[in-house]
């Protein structure tokens, strides 16, 4: 199997088609993928475990991310006790906008359900020193999965499912780029959010 290196730079090359409707993207900050799921674990998984410094996850429910490895939330507690900064956002599962954002992607129901799944599998994350989960009743109009100076943004299509949305993978190139708006976004959404506390939902 091609390491995580070798299938992320293939990603590259094979996004090349997508890329090509794109006429201009801040010069060279961004690559694009028609889909959330033409983006291969392998990039993810090297995001994830090259991170040493920040990982900002804000959406509604994400449980791939835990899912990328047997023991992701073990990688990140780590990552925290060795200094890095993680920020888990998530929907509240009993807001009404999470009910409106089901109805939108046609989900017959299921995202709050989802969204407890994934507060489910975060383990001792839950209590880690250095980790941060919160609950956010915003309208999204997209994910954003910081891992250092590299997102992935994922713009929201109405009536797509998670998979189904465009991706953008972007690095830090200029403190006014892509990258940085995206940045302010993230802060601006955090702040808004309040902490999880396990079992706390009716």
């Amino acid at each position: 199997m091609p390491a995580a290196d070798d299938r992320a730079g293939d990603y590259r090359v094979e996004c090349s088609a997508s890329c090509a409707e794109i006429i201009s993207v801040n010069d060279i900050e961004a690559t694009f993928s028609k889909t959330m799921s033409d983006m291969p674990n392998e990039l993810w998984i090297s995001l994830l475990l090259k991170a040493t410094e920040q990982i900002d996850l804000v959406g509604y429910a994400y449980p791939f991310v835990l899912e990328l490895l047997p023991n992701a939330a073990d990688i990140i507690a780590a990552k925290c006790r060795d200094g890095a900064r993680v920020r888990l956002a998530f929907a509240d599962p009993d807001c009404t906008h999470v009910i409106e954002r089901d109805n939108l992607e046609q989900m017959h129901g299921t995202l709050p359900g989802r969204i407890r799944n994934a507060l489910s599998m975060l383990g001792q994350l839950r209590a880690t020193p250095g980790c941060a989960i919160g609950l956010h009743t915003m309208h999204l109009y997209n994910s954003v999965f910081r891992f250092d100076d590299q997102m992935i943004v994922t713009p929201y299509l109405v009536h797509a499912r998670g998979y189904q949305h465009p991706a953008l993978h972007l690095r830090n190139l200029s403190p006014h780029g892509i990258f940085a708006s995206f940045a302010d976004q993230v802060e601006q959404i955090w702040d808004t959010t309040t902490p999880y506390i396990q079992g706390d939902f009716r």
